[in-house]
């Protein structure tokens, strides 16, 4: 079962980009909380410590008492976030107010553990193909991760969404026929001879051909 992370936020005055920037350069990351047929609220969180919690195993699942000074306590979980493609850095999060008493559907990390007998026996390659699954539960319930040990698994064999253990905590949502991880025979990548190395072989024999035909031709004059 999840614990609760308390989380201190503070309201926000300014909004627009240059305001956005400015808190950023103070190693805060603007943010919306909203959700439960509440006013949205624009807040700010301190940098470091929400960047750290989006990159846990646990991430965006992770239950927050969210502490907003001046405003309200509540619940929350971070449902979507804006990261820059260039630096890498957190630019915007958006939080989602949650009542514990009430399933949430989000998705979960798969975590292969292993090296399965195809792979190790015979000669097979172990190819993660789907690396979340989609799941309902109580936000205290949800789990951190799921793990699939592939260690017993033969060439040819696969693992789907119907093949992972149940649980009274939460149930599977994605196609129970989802192919998780598989191991397949390699493949074999032949290299072509170059068509341009084809023809210049085929070049030059014919150049040889002919040469030896002149001369042929000559020791007949002789």
């Amino acid at each position: 079962m999840q614990q609760q992370l308390d989380m201190d936020a503070q309201q926000r005055d300014r909004r627009g980009k240059n305001a956005a920037r400015r808190l950023r350069a103070s190693g805060k990351v603007p943010a919306v909380l909203y959700g439960l047929g509440k006013d949205s609220i624009a807040i700010q969180l301190d940098g470091k410590e929400i960047t750290r919690l989006l990159q846990s195993p646990s991430g965006h699942n992770q239950i927050l008492n969210l502490k907003v000074s001046g405003g309200e306590s509540a619940p929350a979980m971070a449902s979507d976030w804006l990261i820059d493609p260039v630096r890498g850095n957190l630019l915007h999060v958006d939080m989602r107010r949650v009542d514990l008493q009430v399933q949430v559907e989000v998705d979960v990390s798969i975590d292969v553990t292993g090296v399965s007998h195809g792979a190790r026996e015979q000669g097979g390659h172990d190819e993660v193909v789907n690396r979340e699954v989609h799941l309902r539960a109580l936000p205290l319930e949800v789990p951190e991760k799921i793990e699939i040990d592939v260690t017993s698994m033969n060439l040819g064999e696969a693992i789907r969404v119907a093949d992972l253990p149940t649980s009274d905590k939460y149930a599977f949502l994605s196609p129970s026929d989802m192919l998780l991880v598989h191991c397949v025979t390699p493949k074999v990548v032949e290299e072509e001879t170059p068509e341009e190395e084809l023809v210049e072989g085929k070049g030059v024999a014919e150049g040889e051909d002919a040469e030896k035909a002149a001369e042929g031709d000559k020791s007949a004059e002789e």
